[in-house]
């Protein structure tokens, strides 16, 4: 985990020039604050001891010059260094950004999106903090631990051994003890993040959870996530507490036995001898402080690579099955003719443990550029699936989808996702105005072309109604519209995308029957002389459409006009009897 982590950081942050320069204007920082300073202070105690107060003078002017050129240069080093980092990430959050939206449809399927969202935040955070803390606390305590037994060994080498004992047998066991707790570290970060998904799912379905009435039950689901949680931060918490008696026992004993070895040594008439008891002591107390702090230090450091290791994983490209290729070809579409020749797909499911399970079979659709072909079928027959292979949300095992004789698989997915306009079965609007949802395609379109998508859709005049208008803001999903009202605005958005080829996924199932009626009286006016796929289980939203596929259980078993598939009395003519039936 530490490894991935550290390999992110140098490749991300520890290119920059400046952060290096920051990082080496702190180490002189440090350097002379914990290190010199505690020299120079021996220094002026042994001379004004032996009554060289020319020397203890000139001894207390270095201190003065050193301390405030480390104060100078920390400070310039800082400001270079959070300057870079800024920069760094905001590039990262861009960058992370891209990569989390260019996931699989598929990936999204099986996440939740507060979870997604949790530790997508927390990476960024927890990488940025880990390197201010490599560059702050952990290269502070680690000049504190390390110089001063050097620099002791040559002024004294049983004391400077004492010293170096001791931090040896600190680190040893402080990097032990952190492991015993790491186990609860991992654990209570993943329930904050479950415990995060879990409200964003709620409060993104608040109109479900509502309307169910089980506060109760969600209640008492949340009480077992916060109850988790709390366990296992007081689980690790406790046994942080216990392992750190030992570690306090060791560093009292350390430190006496080198402050006691080093007064025992002493001459009280020697000038030097004080110097080097206060060199020693200075340093024992600097020693102890960075001891003392050295498990909170890892702690720190063990929580930031847990928050950041997991968005290693999930941004990495193994949750990527569907690549665009490296050579990609220009999808220039002039006709709009479709051609899907002896496609097979089949899909993993987890509730058939994993287990994968057979949509098409030799599929073969032929669509001439400007046909419109309904596409009509039982729940489960394949519809929406064969949408989804046209946009690429899926990959197709074998067999081929052209678009005027080029296959999908050889543009860029944005390429051929900008050439369709799809209108899925659940509107999907974003939490901004409803100018801004219907050009969201088109920044910078008129706002003349704007409301002519929204009369063509007919959401123009329930628009004008709203207290702010075009600008009235939709709320999350869409949540202060109707059903039907989010369609239309959804239908607008793919008229105003202006694409050669549209589809609409069970777009008008969400309409009522008023509504559902002028759409289908306007479909043709919508659709113009694009080539379109209408996906309906509404038989009389297709039955004006040039071809009229029926599909059952991902095959075609019936193919033609409206007049054509009632003449054949078959699976069409059934569910059209049926539906007509239902209506009357």
């Amino acid at each position: 985990m530490n490894k991935e982590v550290y390999k992110f950081i140098f490749r991300t942050y520890g290119h920059n020039l400046e952060q290096w320069i920051g990082f080496f204007a702190e180490v002189f920082r440090i350097a002379v604050m914990r290190v010199y300073m505690a020299i120079a202070i021996a220094q002026v105690t042994a001379n004004v001891a032996s009554g060289n107060f020319d020397a203890a003078k000139k001894y207390t002017l270095y201190f003065f010059f050193a301390y405030l050129a480390a104060a100078i240069i920390g400070t310039l080093g800082e400001i270079l260094s959070n300057y870079t980092e800024s920069k760094q990430y905001a590039k990262l959050s861009v960058a992370f950004y891209q990569k989390l939206v260019g996931k699989d449809v598929s990936f999204y399927r099986d996440n939740q999106t507060g979870y997604l969202a949790s530790m997508f935040r927390q990476h960024l955070d927890a990488s940025m903090l880990l390197l201010r803390f490599f560059r702050g606390e952990a290269l502070g305590s680690f000049i504190a631990l390390v110089v001063p037994p050097i620099v002791l060994f040559f002024a004294s080498p049983q004391v400077g051994l004492i010293a170096a004992t001791i931090v040896l047998i600190q680190f040893i066991y402080v990097t032990w003890s952190s492991s015993k707790v790491n186990k609860y570290r991992r654990l209570s970060h993943e329930i904050y993040r479950e415990v995060t998904g879990e409200v964003s799912d709620v409060i993104t379905n608040i109109i479900a959870f509502k309307s169910g009435g089980v506060e109760d039950k969600a209640r008492s689901r949340m009480d077992g996530l916060a109850q988790h949680e709390a366990s296992s931060f007081e689980i690790r918490r406790r046994t942080a507490a216990l392992l750190d008696l030992p570690r306090n026992i060791i560093t009292a004993c350390g430190i006496t036995t080198a402050v006691y070895f080093i007064v025992s040594k002493s001459s009280g008439a020697d000038p030097q001898s004080l110097g080097l008891i206060v060199l020693t002591l200075t340093y024992m107390f600097q020693m102890i402080r960075s001891v003392d702090i050295l498990p909170s230090l890892i702690a720190s450091h063990d929580d930031l690579v847990t928050k950041a290791y997991p968005t290693l994983d999930y941004l990495s490209e193994k949750y990527e099955t569907i690549r665009n290729p490296a050579n990609p070809l220009k999808l220039s579409i002039k006709k709009g003719a479709i051609s899907i020749d002896k496609v097979n797909f089949s899909y993993h499911s987890r509730s058939h443990k994993n287990k994968r399970i057979s949509v098409f079979k030799n599929l073969t659709i032929k669509i001439k550029g400007g046909e419109q072909v309904g596409i009509v079928g039982l729940s489960g027959a394949g519809k929406s699936t064969l949408a989804s292979l046209l946009l690429r949300f899926d990959e197709i095992n074998s067999g081929s989808i052209k678009i005027d004789g080029i296959d999908i698989r050889d543009v860029k997915q944005s390429e051929l996702r900008q050439k369709i306009a799809y209108v899925p079965q659940e509107p999907l609007l974003f939490h901004r105005n409803i100018k801004e949802n219907i050009a969201y395609y088109n920044y910078d379109i008129d706002d003349a072309d704007i409301i002519s998508a929204a009369k063509a859709a007919h959401a123009h005049e329930f628009i004008e109604k709203l207290p702010d208008g075009y600008n009235t803001i939709v709320g999350e999903r869409g949540v202060k519209l109707s059903g039907g009202q989010k369609q239309r605005v959804a239908i607008a958005r793919a008229i105003l995308k202006k694409a050669p080829i549209m589809i609409f996924d069970e777009a008008t199932s969400a309409l009522d029957s008023e509504s559902e009626q002028i759409i289908q009286r306007a479909l043709p006016e919508i659709i113009g002389k694009q080539t379109a796929i209408v996906v309906a289980h509404r038989l009389s939203t297709v039955a004006g459409l040039d071809r009229i596929i029926v599909m059952h259980e991902g095959k075609i078993v019936e193919s033609g006009s409206h007049e054509k598939l009632l003449g054949l009395q078959g699976r069409y003519y059934s569910l059209w009897k049926k539906q007509t039936t239902e209506f009357c």
